[in-house]
């Protein structure tokens, strides 16, 4: 695993925020979404 990778998988989401960037793409993700509207990512 690359270091941007482990950085990515290691990363902590506020579900509760009103906006997130994704992990995996870099994407704005509105903080009700449970998935990345620009890779599809699923948050948890």
């Amino acid at each position: 695993m690359t270091p941007e990778e482990r950085a990515a998988a290691e990363a902590v989401i506020d579900l509760d925020a009103e906006e997130n960037a994704c992990p995996a793409c870099g994407g704005r993700i509105p903080g009700e979404a449970r998935m990345c509207p620009e890779c599809g990512l699923v948050l948890g």
